[in-house]
């Protein structure tokens, strides 16, 4: 029985990976075996020739056997070497006449089975001789080709499943010989080293030369996660983090991983990203429209941005905004307040520090907020409380697009579109010698003012609606709204402590209602005006208080009270006894600053 060319094609391409293993060692074999009056043939599970190779007695070779495409099996001609070996799985030989079909006693023939890397049955291997040159070496030859046979194919396809593996693995891995030469890189690595075809034996530095010459890569240690500088081929310059281990033959593997990448991924680990967007933001007061127009223009370019206002009219809403619009919003969005830092920990949490530069430095070092920020926004918020010794640091960063980690001598590129706010005056802040006026201009570009609640006529009623229907769903109850004279309270109320105050109130008052409207009766205690309700409200004496900004005297002493806690806690490393003497009050009072300005004791203990 013969199949026609279109079956054969179709076998044949089933039987590629079997086939392209087989060959070689098919022609080893011929070439190993005397005298060459003999054929070698491969079927596959279904007994069809799909490859022979024959000296003499026209056998013929490859697509020029007459005998490829045959098909072979006990139904079709009797008792075979090739076929009994299908059966039972195991090498067998069968001489002369003890074959069925007497067109078959001039001739011996051995087989033995080949396994794929399940251990099924994927083909028979088989040699036919001349029945009087038969010999049992030859059979030996035989069954060693076939296990030969499959051992390559199980090695091929671990190949296969581990080539597979690395190409997927999120991180570059690069083999290298004694002498720096590769020996396998896998997909990644060669995207990141903008390298194409095959680099086998190729020396490392011909890819990619370590900046910081002689620490990469460490012949002969293991190295876990440490960071290199590299300058590829084409120029450009990469920072990546590499672990090595040494190869037991000899060599090196390498994986590394672009720090920008193991950036990202720590970002969307630790949710620093921006969650709001414009339609958040609530406001119909044609203040608050104006401020949003501005800040819709802001995300359109990646300029620096300066947000102005008070605590709690929502800066920060308006910066994730910003971001969230702009063409950075798939990129991380880094917070950090600069009033919250101990001084002595600004510079490293903003630029990052190398390994050893202070005491209770982590061994590696560590980026700062600049470079987890690379590629998106960081979001400077309380700009104002910044050391000096920082602004000068943060000015060359704004100017240059550079950062040099405290205790570092290597400046580092980073993309970042700075965002600032504050709810100081700025320029006061320049004339008093507090704030650089070089910085002050540089963060000056692109303003956006954001209105306090009481300037923001009408305002009041949306957002304190919006909030109870928050609270209603939330906590599951029935609130549908406010009585006439609620209402017109929280209207006629200042809000010294802005959306932030309004929000914590409605949260309040939704928590201890008993019915679905909230009356006047069940507002927590409100000033009336004339009567101030928070230390930062607005005096009477400086005339209307829901179109006037509070104060610049109030302001500053709050400021003022601020940074004499901060300065106070950082002096005596969080002791509260020691910093309420040091300031002159009691403890319970400077418990209660701690909590006002969200402060951490913790955080000036570890410093």
């Amino acid at each position: 029985m013969h199949l026609s060319n279109t079956e054969m094609e179709r076998i044949l391409k089933r039987n590629e990976f079997l086939l392209s293993t087989a060959g070689p060692v098919m022609e080893e074999l011929l070439s190993n075996i005397q005298p060459t009056s003999n054929c070698i043939i491969l079927t596959d599970t279904n007994g069809v020739y799909i490859h022979t190779l024959g000296d003499g007695l026209g056998f013929g070779r490859g697509a020029t056997s007459p005998m490829r495409g045959l098909v072979c099996g006990e139904a079709i001609e009797g008792t075979t070497a090739m076929g009994i070996c299908r059966v039972e799985r195991q090498a067998t030989c069968v001489l002369g006449c003890e074959h069925y079909n007497s067109y078959f006693d001039g001739w011996s023939c051995s087989a033995a089975p080949i396994f794929d890397h399940r251990n099924n049955l994927v083909g028979t291997l088989s040699m036919t001789m001349e029945r009087d040159s038969f010999n049992h070496h030859a059979f030996g030859l035989v069954i060693a080709a076939a296990k030969a046979v499959t051992e390559q194919m199980r090695l091929k396809h671990l190949l296969q499943e581990t080539r597979t593996v690395m190409d997927i693995l999120g991180e570059a891995v690069v083999v290298l010989d004694d002498a720096g030469g590769i020996r396998m890189m896998n997909k990644y690595a060669k995207r990141l080293f903008h390298v194409t075809g095959d680099v086998t034996g190729r020396h490392l530095s011909e890819v990619a030369e370590s900046v910081d010459a002689g620490l990469f890569p460490r012949y002969g240690e293991q190295t876990r996660d440490s960071e290199c500088t590299l300058q590829l081929a084409n120029g450009t310059p990469l920072q990546c983090l590499y672990s090595s281990s040494p190869v037991p033959e000899g060599g090196l593997c390498l994986t590394l991983r672009e720090s920008r990448r193991v950036n990202q991924l720590t970002n969307r680990m630790t949710r620093a990203k921006a969650i709001y967007r414009f339609s958040d933001i609530l406001g119909d007061a044609q203040p608050t429209r104006k401020s949003i127009r501005l800040a819709q223009k802001a995300s359109e370019n990646s300029m620096t941005t300066l947000i102005l206002g008070e605590s709690g009219v929502g800066k920060e809403l308006f910066a994730q905004a910003i971001h969230n619009t702009s063409a950075r919003n798939q990129q991380p969005f880094i917070v950090i307040n600069c009033g919250a830092i101990p001084r002595d920990l600004v510079q490293s949490e903003l630029f990052g520090y190398e390994a050893g530069a202070f005491t209770g430095a982590a061994r590696q070092g560590a980026p700062g907020k600049f470079e987890l920020a690379d590629g998106g926004t960081l979001f400077l918020d309380e700009i104002g409380d910044m050391p000096l010794a920082t602004q000068a640091s943060l000015l060359r960063v704004l100017q240059e697009g550079e950062v040099t980690r405290v205790g570092g001598k290597r400046s580092r590129r980073v993309d970042v579109r700075v965002v600032a706010a504050t709810h100081r005056n700025l320029a006061e802040s320049v004339e008093n010698g507090t704030f650089r006026h070089d910085l002050y201009y540089r963060l000056n570009v692109l303003v956006i003012d954001v209105p306090p609640l009481r300037r923001r006529e009408g305002d009041v009623r949306l957002l304190a609606e919006f909030f109870l229907g928050k609270m209603a769903r939330s906590l599951g109850k029935e609130l549908t709204g406010f009585t006439p004279g609620a209402m017109r309270r929280l209207e006629e109320y200042v809000w010294p402590g802005n959306i932030r105050e309004l929000e914590n109130l409605i949260e309040r008052t939704a928590v201890m209602a008993d019915g679905p409207v909230i009356s006047e009766d069940m507002l927590p205690e409100l000033r009336r005006p004339g009567q101030p309700a928070h230390p930062m409200a607005p005096n009477p004496e400086y005339g209307d208080r829901k179109h006037e900004a509070m104060p610049a005297r109030a302001a500053d002493r709050t400021a003022m009270d601020k940074q004499r806690l901060f300065d106070a806690l950082h002096t005596t490393k969080g002791n509260v006894q020691a910093a309420a003497k040091k300031i002159g009050v009691s403890r319970v009072t400077l418990y209660a600053h701690i909590r006002r300005h969200g402060l951490s004791l913790e955080s000036f203990r570890q410093c």
